[in-house]
């Protein structure tokens, strides 16, 4: 069975995230229009940054260390943003769905992301979500799990079907 490719019209966005890596894994990111979240004690506010490293807190962003995938690093790794975004996005899709076919079921949904080599060179992301639904016979559980799967936009992004552009920006 195929699909009909995503429409190709431009749309309006229901919500646009901003966040700005600075230095890769070895400096830090900004999330910005986060001024309603309130995170621990490893992060800071982009306000109360010293600005030496771009972060001059004029849009009250959050700044996140970054670190590479290695148990030493003393920030959050890529493999862990994707791991968050997508049980975060996943998660949420699956409580829609099941709210929509008026069941109360809990459920959670855990994210593995490993980092292979890539045969075709580099590396590569090989993601893995592991979904849970609270007393729910295990084929009915299946395919809700694969309902929200297929609604999720962080699943349709990782199973090919988003759009995802890279754009040059030029210093001004």
């Amino acid at each position: 069975m195929t699909t009909d490719p995503a429409p190709q019209t431009p749309s309006r966005p229901l919500y646009t995230a901003r966040v700005q890596n600075l230095a890769g894994t070895a400096g830090q990111v900004r999330v910005r229009d986060s001024s309603a979240v309130e995170l621990g004690l490893t992060t800071r506010r982009a306000d109360e940054a010293d600005g030496a490293d771009g972060a001059d807190g004029a849009d009250g962003a959050i700044v996140l260390p970054t670190g590479g995938p290695r148990p030493s690093a003393s920030g959050f790794n890529p493999e862990q943003f994707l791991a968050m975004a997508w049980s975060t996005c996943l998660g949420e899709t699956l409580r829609v769905v099941l709210a929509e076919q008026h069941l109360e079921h809990e459920s959670s949904v855990s994210v593995e992301v490993e980092l292979h080599r890539d045969p075709a060179g580099g590396i590569r992301f090989v993601p893995r979500a592991l979904v849970h639904i609270d007393s729910l016979a295990p084929e009915r559980a299946r395919e809700l799990a694969a309902a929200a799967h297929a609604r999720c936009p962080v699943s349709k992004l990782l199973d090919g079907q988003g759009a995802a552009d890279v754009e040059l920006v030029v210093e001004r």
